[in-house]
């Protein structure tokens, strides 16, 4: 960790600071340790037998021609796409891509309607979002996106994000009073808050 300050200021102060700001130092470091570890981290990969989120746990792609549609076996956490051996990584890709995108869809709707009725709020619409930068994004007309690749996240970030959301559906910056209108919407909403920050946004392609 690398200091500046002026002159001035001396070393007794830079270290009383630090200290009054150790625990925000400590979580930036934390940030950027998890950072570098995700640059060392492989690719996703698109063949037969590479593993892939989804709902928060592991599952594995096989390739079965013969089945007549993309399968999802649950006890086995298996995608089963019904595409050859020969198929090329962009046609994994993209079958799977489309396939989590359809569950996205049902699921973040679901969750999105279920924590509106809960807490008392409306929303005026829901789509999808593809953004490259955010995960959710809410309109001063009452407009949700929630971004489809969300859907790799177990339950408790999915909910957080949707907390978070309609939370601007009154408070559009990120006040106090904003958190205190996600607390009432999600109570445990820190659990999903800490996992999403430490994720890329983009780890599928």
């Amino acid at each position: 960790i690398r200091v500046r300050a002026p002159r001035w200021v001396s070393v007794s102060e830079i270290e009383s600071i630090l200290r009054s700001k150790h625990r925000w130092v400590r979580a930036r470091h934390l940030e950027w340790r998890d950072q570098e570890q995700r640059r060392l981290e492989p690719a996703q990969q698109w063949h037969d037998g590479a593993t892939l989120p989804f709902l928060g746990q592991t599952c594995s792609i096989r390739l079965l021609a013969g089945v007549e549609r993309v399968t999802w076996v649950a006890d086995r956490a298996e995608l089963l796409l019904p595409l050859s051996g020969a198929a090329s990584a962009e046609q994994i890709r993209d079958m799977a891509h489309s396939w989590l995108q359809q569950q996205a869809k049902g699921i973040l709707q679901e969750r999105l309607e279920t924590l509106a009725e809960q807490s008392g709020r409306a929303f005026s619409r829901f789509s999808l979002s593809h953004a490259k930068t955010r995960w959710g994004s809410c309109t001063v007309d009452g407009h949700i996106r929630l971004n489809w690749r969300l859907i790799q996240f177990s339950l408790c970030v999915i909910d957080y994000v949707v907390a978070h959301e309609l939370a601007h559906l009154r408070t559009m910056d990120h006040s106090p009073g904003f958190w205190a209108e996600v607390g009432s919407i999600l109570p445990n909403f820190e659990e999903g808050k800490a996992l999403i920050r430490r994720a890329p946004l983009e780890p599928l392609r």
